[in-house]
């Protein structure tokens, strides 16, 4: 359901309601419709009978029963009880559960116009992005096998109640305040904003080298203010010049609350900044759009710089060990793009020469740990490269 409203109490001074309910549903589950791993079996089996010293343990079963290619069905001693060895082992697990959460988001949005060329507002949002589950083989393992062995190791034995990982993680909320300004001056637009945003049970999509897992972080929160600017210089020349700064950050107490699968991932990332959200940024362009002289054909070009200060690439920004990762943050850049083109004098067709990143700035958009390649303070990095110089000819045609 869905509705919105603008209210006018008078010809300056508007009032735009707006709410929208949504309810959602959905369901997932895990099964494994066949898998063989004879050496993961033997493993298991040497682990749980005390056949392999403690230390190796867990680097054996990791070996041997990577979570891609571990079957469920591994059994247990007879010793301890048999059954699914999943039970005392952070073991791959088969599971079925359903997702339901309803929400109803809003918006309130006062404006007045000061003047014909002036127009003032501010407002507050209420929004919402629905959680879901982690489809991953590991996303439902257990978490406390060690408290588990250490109980059945007691001259009598202690039973310790597993506790699985939830693979689901909770829908995101965000509240939003919104104060700002649009303005006409003359040949010119300007457009100023101040926010603040509020996010409550924040989504985070974590590669931890072996798997994609997303969950849930208690909140998050970004402090900023936009400034746009834009028009004509002459009857063919226009500018643009826009630019953020942009506080976005995980509060110190972040990890209130949270999933305990989540707890040790939350606590490295509290008092950190978001990921790819650097605290400046800004661009800058002039186009030319008309005539070349008296010939009647048409004449476009463009040119725009862009700049952002350094950011986070990595999604938490200490290692396992408290340390930092490293080449977590990628550093401030400036990337210029132009555009040269030519509109022939019936104007049907367009030759276009442009290019992006003339200067060639190799910047990171994600960096992340490499599988398998090393742990904490040793670790191998792999970063996903964005798009570097690039340059090509557009042709456009009116039939």
């Amino acid at each position: 359901m869905f509705t919105h409203n603008v209210i006018n109490f008078t010809d300056r001074l508007s009032l735009t309601l707006g709410a929208r309910y949504v309810d959602e549903k959905k369901v997932a589950s895990f099964d494994q419709l066949s898998a063989s791993n004879a050496a993961c079996q033997a493993s298991v089996t040497g682990v749980l009978n005390g056949l392999v010293p403690g230390a190796l343990a867990p680097g054996l079963v990791g070996l041997n029963c990577f979570p891609f290619v571990a079957p469920v069905n591994l059994t247990a001693p007879a010793a301890l009880g048999g059954g699914l060895a999943s039970r005392l082992l952070p073991l791959p697990r088969e599971w079925a559960q359903t997702f339901k959460d309803d929400e109803i988001t809003y918006t309130a949005q006062l404006g007045f116009k000061a003047s014909d060329d002036v127009l003032l507002y501010a407002g507050y949002s209420h929004g919402f992005k629905s959680g879901g589950f982690n489809l991953d083989a590991t996303s439902a393992n257990l978490l406390n096998s060690s408290a588990i062995l250490a109980g059945l190791a007691q001259p009598t034995p202690v039973i310790v109640a597993p506790q699985y990982a939830d693979p689901s993680f909770k829908s995101e909320k965000v509240d939003q305040i919104e104060v700002g300004v649009k303005a006409t001056l003359g040949r010119f637009k300007a457009n100023l904003a101040v926010f603040d945003m509020k996010m409550s049970d924040f989504q985070v999509l974590e590669f931890t080298g072996i798997q994609f897992l997303t969950f849930n972080v208690n909140s998050a929160r970004s402090t900023g203010a936009e400034l746009e600017v834009f028009g004509s210089l002459s009857d063919y020349i226009t500018g643009n010049v826009a630019m953020t700064y942009a506080d976005s950050r995980y509060p110190s107490n972040c990890g209130v609350g949270v999933a305990p699968a989540a707890a040790a991932a939350v606590a490295r990332l509290c008092g950190g900044s978001l990921t790819n959200a650097p605290k400046f940024s800004g661009v800058m362009g002039l186009t030319y759009d008309g005539p070349l002289d008296s010939s009647g054909w048409g004449l476009l070009v463009n040119g725009n710089i862009n700049y952002s200060s350094k950011r986070r690439t990595s999604t938490i920004p200490l290692d396992t060990n408290g340390l930092p990762v490293p080449f977590d943050y990628q550093n401030a850049y400036f990337k210029m793009n132009a555009r040269i083109g030519l509109t022939t004098p019936d104007e049907r067709f367009t030759f276009e020469l442009w290019g992006t990143n003339l200067s060639n700035e190799i910047t990171r958009g994600i960096t992340a740990n490499t599988p398998l390649r090393g742990g904490a303070g040793t670790r191998s990095r792999i970063g996903f490269v964005e798009e570097p110089r690039m340059y090509g000819l557009t042709v456009r045609a009116k039939f």
